[in-house]
C-alpha cells in the first residue's frame, strides 16, 4: 500500500467525529515532511456521512459477509449475458434476501460501536447495497471500505435482471384454430404497423428528451452533493478549529490565575522587605547616633 492508501485506509475506519482532526493532522505531518501534493490530496479527504461510516465499519469487520455482494453481483451478470430467465428469477429473490440482511448487519454492526443508525441512514445504506449489486464502481467503493457517501443505481448497467417477468401463459390450440389467429394477426398486423411505428417513434423520442433530462438532474445533483459536501467539510474544520481555540483559552487563563496569585505573593514579599528596609535603616541611625556621642 502506498502512504496514501495507508492514511486513508485509516481515516475511514475512524468514527466520523474523529475524522477531521485527524486528517488535519496528518496533512501537517506530512506537509512538514515536504510533500505538498500529497497533504493536498488528504486535505481533500471528506469525512463519511452515517451511512457510509456504518458500511464501511461493516466490510471491514466482517469482509466474508460482505464479499456476498460482489459473488451474487457477479452470478446476476453472467445470468443476463445468457439470458437465463429462471435463474434470473431466483437470483432477484436471493438479492433482495441478502440485501436485507447485509442492511440488518450493517445496522448492528454500527451498533456495537455505540451508534444508532437514524432511519433516513438505513434507507441510503440500502440503496448503496444494491447500486453495488447493480453497478461494478460501486461495489469496488463498497468492498474497499471507503465510502464516503451514499450510492444509488444510476439506471444503466446489469440492475435490469432484478425485476424479472413472469411469462405469459399461452391458452391451447388446436393446429387450426392456430392458423386462423395466425392470418387474423396478419392482417391486423399490416393494418396497424404504420400507427405502432409512429407510437415507437414517439415514445422514443420521450425516451430521448426523458434520458437528457435525468442526466442534467443527476448533474445538477451530484454539483450540489460536492457543494453540500465542501461546506461540511468547511464547517467541520471550523467547528474543530473553535474548540481548539476554547482549549487554548481554558490553558490561558488556568496561565492566567496562576500568574496573578505569583504576582499577589511577590507584591507582599516586597511589601514585607520594604518594612524590614525600615527597620534596618532605623537601627543603622541608631548606631550612627551612638558612635558620634563618643
Amino acid at each position: 500500500m502506498t502512504r496514501f492508501d495507508e492514511i486513508v485506509d485509516e481515516l475511514y475506519g475512524l468514527a466520523p467525529e474523529a475524522f477531521v482532526k485527524r486528517r488535519n493532522e496528518l496533512a501537517r505531518e506530512v506537509k512538514a515532511d515536504g510533500d505538498r501534493e500529497l497533504a493536498g490530496r488528504i486535505d481533500k479527504l471528506r469525512r463519511p456521512t452515517q451511512a457510509a461510516w456504518a458500511i464501511n465499519q461493516w466490510v471491514r469487520a466482517h469482509p466474508d459477509d460482505s464479499a456476498l455482494i460482489d459473488e451474487l453481483a457477479s452470478e446476476l451478470t453472467a445470468a443476463q449475458r445468457r439470458s437465463a430467465v429462471d435463474k434470473m428469477r431466483a437470483l432477484s429473490r436471493r438479492r433482495q434476501e441478502l440485501i436485507n440482511s447485509s442492511v440488518t448487519a450493517v445496522t448492528r454492526t454500527a451498533a456495537e460501536r455505540r451508534v444508532r443508525l437514524a432511519d433516513s441512514a438505513v434507507r441510503e445504506v440500502t440503496q448503496t447495497l444494491r447500486a453495488a449489486v447493480a453497478d461494478h464502481d460501486v461495489l469496488e467503493q463498497v468492498l474497499r471500505g471507503n465510502l464516503t457517501a451514499s450510492a444509488e443505481y444510476s439506471g444503466f448497467g446489469p440492475a435490469g435482471v432484478f425485476v424479472v417477468p413472469e411469462p405469459s401463459p399461452e391458452p391451447d390450440r388446436n393446429e387450426s384454430e392456430t392458423r386462423v389467429a395466425a392470418s387474423a394477426a396478419d392482417d391486423s398486423e399490416a393494418s396497424s404497423s404504420d400507427e405502432s411505428d409512429r407510437e415507437r417513434r414517439e415514445l422514443e423520442a420521450r425516451l430521448a428528451d426523458a434520458e437528457a433530462g435525468e442526466r442534467a438532474a443527476r448533474s445538477h445533483l451530484d454539483d450540489a452533493s460536492g457543494t453540500v459536501d465542501g461546506a461540511s467539510s468547511e464547517v467541520d474544520e471550523i467547528v474543530a478549529r473553535a474548540q481548539e481555540l476554547r482549549a487554548e483559552l481554558a490553558r490561558c487563563e488556568e496561565s492566567l490565575r496562576f500568574a496573578r496569585q505569583r504576582l499577589s505573593t511577590a507584591e507582599q514579599g516586597r511589601a514585607e522587605a520594604r518594612i524590614a528596609l525600615r527597620e534596618a535603616v532605623a537601627a543603622t541611625n541608631e548606631i550612627r547616633a551612638a558612635l558620634a556621642e563618643f
